[in-house]
């Protein structure tokens, strides 16, 4: 893996009797050690499964890798996993926690719970459940989880104590059968098998809401997403933003990294005197990619759009050619102890032509440590607003 610097520490795990060592970051949940959810998941699995027989597994929203990669290192007769996060960078780091503990018979997938999987049945199925992904999400999941196990498979998934009556009545309305239930103040751990046939999948069930949002004497609307910013007002960072490029005319290819809801790409699809050829939409969080480009579509049609999942800023030069963007547009991430800062205006070199826009958006503080280097670029303008900051740079 590249960037061995977004590595926060490394942890011991004994599972099972295996020996496992896992690579955490600040970027991702839990960066300072395994969760305790996650801990009260695997101990329930070893206690209450025979899994001697146990050939397929599944690990959804696996973060570091924990789950799925302790179970197919204590367990011999594991054939084949699936690996999958939405956020790539989960993925990347999955990938050298099973380079570092000698596991090979693993697949990693980018994608959305339930997807890329189409079928295909698992003799267990694991998740963490983010507390935070929308009621929706939720029901989808439980109810249609079961339909990718085995005769004889079950889920076994953990999630927070207050969602926890949620979840089991969310089963069991969907006609699945409890097979096993812990809990502690923190956490419940559920075990179940069945579905029910009524779910399909669906993109619409991680809606949030409609809305339509006026700016600049522009209007647009926008189905917005659970657990990310911006769903019913446009933030102060995106105001800022969006102020700050209502004055320039985007022309040519634009890439956009971490767009979020989508607010910036779709107003400046819409804008008067922009004429914006290509979008090419790129960030760790798969969800941010589909809904950006869902919203653009909403509001201009036949225009092209490129999307792709990077775990790290400068992996867009794997798809882009050197010189060839006319405009990026990059909502920063910072990550402690980690040269994010050099790493944008590394990468911003090698893909703007010369003459390219560089529009940088973020909190004050980070952005301070980004622009105090700026070689090879000259400031056009730099704003500052409630703690946020918005630059515009041309690659000289």
């Amino acid at each position: 893996m590249r960037h061995l610097d977004y590595i926060n520490k490394q942890v011991p795990l004994n599972y099972n009797k295996a020996n496992l060592k896992f690579n955490l970051s600040q970027a991702l949940f839990s960066s300072f050690s395994i969760d305790a959810g996650t801990s009260m998941l695997l101990k329930t699995v070893v206690k209450e499964l025979d899994l001697q027989n146990v050939e397929t597994i599944y690990d959804i929203g696996c973060g570091v890798g924990v789950i799925g990669l302790a179970l197919t290192k204590s367990v011999k007769s594991i054939k084949e996993a699936v690996i999958q996060d939405r956020d790539s960078l989960a993925v990347e780091f999955s990938k050298l926690n099973a380079e570092l503990n000698g596991i090979n018979n693993l697949e990693f997938s980018t994608e959305l719970a339930l997807n890329g999987v189409d079928n295909r049945k698992f003799d267990i199925i694991l998740s963490n459940i983010p507390a935070k992904a929308g009621e929706k999400v939720l029901i989808d999941f439980l109810s249609r989880s079961g339909s990718f196990l085995t005769e004889n498979g079950r889920c076994c998934v953990v999630i927070v104590e207050p969602l926890a009556k949620f979840a089991e009545s969310t089963l069991l309305n969907a006609g699945c059968e409890i097979l096993h239930k812990e809990y502690n103040k923190q956490y419940t751990v559920l075990h179940y098998k069945g579905f029910s046939p009524s779910y399909k999948p669906d993109f619409k069930v991680y809606i949030r809401s409609s809305e339509t949002f006026d700016f600049d004497d522009h209007q647009y609307k926008m189905d917005t997403v659970y657990n990310i910013p911006d769903f019913d007002i446009l933030s102060f960072q995106n105001t800022l933003g969006m102020a700050m490029l209502s004055s320039y005319d985007i022309k040519g290819k634009a890439l956009f990294i971490n767009s979020g809801q989508g607010h910036i790409p779709v107003y400046l699809s819409i804008k008067h005197g922009n004429d914006i050829g290509r979008f090419i939409l790129a960030g760790r969080d798969v969800l941010q990619n589909k809904i950006t480009e869902h919203n653009i579509k909403k509001n201009r049609s036949n225009i092209d759009i490129e999307t792709y999942s990077i775990p790290f800023i400068d992996s867009i030069a794997e798809y882009t050619q050197p010189n060839s963007i006319d405009f990026a547009g990059i909502d920063i991430e910072p990550i402690p102890g980690a040269d994010w800062y050099s790493m944008i205006k590394e990468t911003a070199l090698n893909i703007l032509k010369k003459g390219g826009l560089l529009f940088i958006l973020g909190k004050s503080s980070p952005m301070h440590l980004l622009l105090k280097e700026t070689k090879g670029f000259t400031i056009i303008e730099d704003k500052k607003y409630r703690g946020h900051r918005s630059v515009i740079l041309k690659k000289n």
